[in-house]
């Protein structure tokens, strides 16, 4: 672990290309030579290393310059110090560990957050996963009513996406893709075999019989996976991030693949060929959401440091810059009416942005018109928005399923854990 938090926070800047201060973190006869200020490891003492002190808060210069690493990842270092820091080349080179060895226990009862909800392509059904279940709604302008339910996995459901002809689903788990049938509403496959942890995204390609997937242990490779839905094979793999893939999102054409990353880019990949064309340093911290607009020309990307960027896909510059908040962003959609874009906040807020201005040196208030649509007192982890912009769907940490309209009318307030029935109009809020 502590070589893999050497990599993540230290080698961008002190490697063979770009050795800051004269310091290289690439073999460990590099960091015991130091750099320009002489040693920063005194051997088994770490409270002495200049390793070590460079991180504490009130460091000047501090390390990494731009965040602050917690007390747990700073002790674990200090312990990697004090036994001699033993070296691991191929941790450092991104190398994947074996896979964790984990025994699944039952969903505890209190444990319920909504991590992912999907419309289908027509937008008349809406599916979410709710602990391990995934639960169907049929969608009407004024309500959402219940439909079916199954249980999915023996663990969170992570990852729930529509197959382009709306006949099948599919719901991403721990080590585990299971296809469903949607009407009615039975398993059809499930894929194991070549999966290494959770399945944070899904994201079906165009043409229907493919999809791509989040794969990879968190602090290592993030890995895409492309699944032949028929026969549950999968094709192609490639790492993508030196983090966790937290969101995927497809072109309109279905050409390309953007990924968002813990390791704070967004990359965007030729999907035929498996190959980057692009990487974009888009925030400070992870990158929780991204989402191409209707006609593919623009990128927005939600990050966990509170702010929401736009870039344009052929230039890979960033055009607008959207007023940060003060919670982290969780998810973004780019609805095609208007068009507008809608995210959602740790702090329970859901956001519409609208009347995009690229910025021109202007404050980054005045590139976009705000609006809050709807807030609730849980954090809020996915959203999800009709074509025509009149029904927007999100779920929360507590479990449940909150609809508006497009004017910001609460019509849907759903206790997705324990609804069986027709669901009831939520009260105004």
């Amino acid at each position: 672990m502590a070589m893999r938090l050497l990599k993540a926070n230290c080698l961008s800047c002190h490697n063979d290309e770009k050795s800051k201060g004269g310091l290289k973190l690439t073999s460990r006869e590099a960091m015991m030579k130091g750099g320009e200020d002489g040693a920063v490891v005194v051997e088994g003492k770490p409270d002495e290393s200049l390793l070590i002190k460079a991180l504490a808060a009130e460091a000047d210069p501090h390390m990494p310059p731009k965040k602050q690493l917690s007390a747990a990842k700073i002790g674990l270092l200090k312990e990697w110090l004090r036994a001699g820091a033993p070296w691991d080349a191929a941790a450092l080179a991104g190398q994947p560990s074996p896979p964790r060895a984990v025994a699944l226990a039952p969903v505890p009862a209190a444990y319920k957050p909504i991590m992912a909800i999907a419309l289908s392509p027509d937008g008349s059904r809406l599916a979410a996963g709710c602990r391990n279940e995934v639960v169907l709604f049929d969608v009407t302008p004024t309500a959402l009513t219940f439909r079916a339910r199954a249980s999915a996995h023996l663990d969170p459901v992570q990852s729930v996406a529509w197959t382009p002809d709306g006949k099948r689903l599919l719901t991403g788990a721990f080590r585990r893709v299971i296809v469903w049938n949607a009407e009615p509403l039975t398993q059809q496959r499930e894929i194991i075999a070549g999966l290494t942890d959770r399945i944070m995204a899904l994201r079906p390609l165009r043409d229907g019989t493919l999809v791509a997937l989040a794969d990879g242990q968190v602090s290592e490779n993030g890995i895409v996976r492309i699944l032949d839905i028929a026969s549950g094979q999968l094709v192609r793999s490639w790492p993508a991030h030196e983090d966790t893939i937290f969101s995927m999102a497809v072109s309109a054409d279905g050409k390309l693949l953007g990924t968002a990353g813990g390791d704070k880019l967004v990359k965007i990949w030729d999907i035929a060929a498996g190959k980057e064309i692009a990487k974009l340093e888009a925030h400070s911290t992870q990158v929780l959401g991204l989402a191409f607009n209707p006609d593919s020309t623009q990128l927005v990307t939600a990050g966990a440091d509170r702010s929401l960027k736009v870039w344009d896909v052929k230039t890979r510059e960033n055009t607008i810059a959207l007023a940060g908040k003060s919670a982290s962003f969780n998810a973004v959609s780019w609805g095609a009416a208007g068009p507008a874009i809608f995210a959602v906040t740790d702090d329970g807020a859901l956001l519409r942005y609208k009347d995009l201005k690229t910025h021109t040196g202007a404050q980054s208030s005045d590139t976009g018109n705000e609006r809050e649509l709807g807030r609730t007192d849980s954090a809020l982890y996915c959203v999800a928005v009709t074509d025509s912009g009149e029904r927007i769907f999100a779920g929360s940490s507590e479990g449940r399923i909150l609809g508006w309209d497009k004017d910001g009318k609460m019509l849907d307030n759903i206790d997705a854990a324990v609804v069986t029935t027709v669901a009831t109009t939520a009260p105004a809020k």
